[in-house]
């Protein structure tokens, strides 16, 4: 099974269902319909069902996919995205994973 791994700063909202969706940087090869270990740090807190793997260029991340990834604003999750991946532009293309933690560990 895969991981889908997290900083142990989101665990709470993933736990809690505030966090619904992540983006990554390029093209990763998840689909829906597919279970995956959540990884918040070093602790493993559950499994999740992938429900749908969207291609976007940042450009194309609108106010759902930011409320779905748990921000309040685009801005807010461009400077927690530049945290793990440094500076990209708005052509750069991510992979955005909607989930729903189904078994919680």
């Amino acid at each position: 099974m895969k991981y889908l791994n997290f900083s142990a700063d989101f665990m709470e909202k993933i736990k809690r269902g505030e966090k619904k969706a992540t983006l990554r940087l390029g093209i990763k090869n998840y689909k829906p319909g597919e279970k995956v270990i959540v990884r918040c740090g070093e602790d493993e807190i559950g499994i999740a069902k992938i429900y749908e793997v969207n291609i976007k260029r940042f450009r194309e991340i609108d106010e759902i996919d930011v409320l779905l990834d748990g921000y309040g604003s685009k801005e807010e999750l461009k400077k927690a995205l530049e945290k793990f991946y440094g500076k990209f532009t708005e052509d750069d293309m991510f992979t955005q994973i909607v989930f729903d933690l189904c078994e919680i560990k």
